[in-house]
């Protein structure tokens, strides 16, 4: 089931786009303030950001920068007016699509989905890496039919890993990611990636031929192996 975070501040609109989207099994989760809005983007498995402007009148543009800066899922604006300036402002900012209220739930209905589309999120609840799958719905993490033991953190690293393969990733992007923009401890990082490791050597997954320290820099997950490697980049 993909998820939809809506800022909405009205119950009414809220119940109407709730019943639209549990209709085609979507689930809708609810935040009433940006802090809330940032909150959920870092602990929950969003698919795509709804924010009506009646909402966040003053701040809506700040708040999409927000979420992009932490989330590549795709923005959906809710407007009574799409003037040329509120679009372009949206557009750098971040914005991916608008809609003007009121809503016409057919056309409503039809953004959604090509957002989710266009974002290759539609029927994608699985990675697939080398025997290794990652089941976003089910929150489990399996190698060769084998469950692995993870913590949150750990599912949410190996998901961040497996969706950005062969990418340096540093501990500053990854702590905000996972942990949220205030946390600032990058020992944690290190400390949650080693026990990531063990766990996959556990089932012995070839961990060390992917998951590599870039010294200096934070974390990279190699889709190919280079054996003369290998030895260097165990930790």
């Amino acid at each position: 089931m993909h998820s939809i975070l809506i800022l909405e501040s009205k119950e009414d609109q809220l119940d109407v786009l709730h019943s639209l989207l549990d209709k085609e099994e979507i689930r809708c989760l609810r935040a009433i303030s940006e802090d809330g809005v940032i909150h959920m983007v870092q602990n929950e498995l969003i698919d795509l950001f709804v924010l009506d402007l009646t909402s966040s009148p003053g701040l809506w543009l700040e708040t999409c920068k927000k979420v992009k800066g932490i989330s590549n899922i795709p923005i959906l604006i809710l407007t009574e007016s799409t003037d040329k300036e509120s679009i372009l402002n949206g557009l750098y900012a971040g914005v991916d699509d608008f809609m003007t209220k009121p809503i016409d739930e057919d056309i409503f209905l039809a953004k959604i989905k090509a957002n989710l589309r266009r974002e290759g999120l539609i029927s994608v609840s699985e990675i697939h890496f080398n025997g290794l799958v990652l089941n976003r719905e089910m929150y489990e993490a399996k190698y060769e039919n084998v469950i692995l033991s993870l913590t949150q953190k750990e599912f949410n690293l190996l998901d961040c890993f497996l969706s950005n393969k062969n990418q340096v990733l540093t501990r500053e992007h990854l702590i905000t990611q996972i942990w949220g923009y205030k946390y600032t401890d990058t020992r944690t990082v290190d400390s949650h990636i080693r026990n990531l490791r063990g766990k996959l050597r556990d089932v012995e997954f070839p961990v060390d031929d992917h998951l590599r320290t870039s010294w200096g820099y934070g974390y990279m997950w190699v889709s190919g192996v280079r054996k003369e490697e290998t030895a260097r980049n165990k930790s």
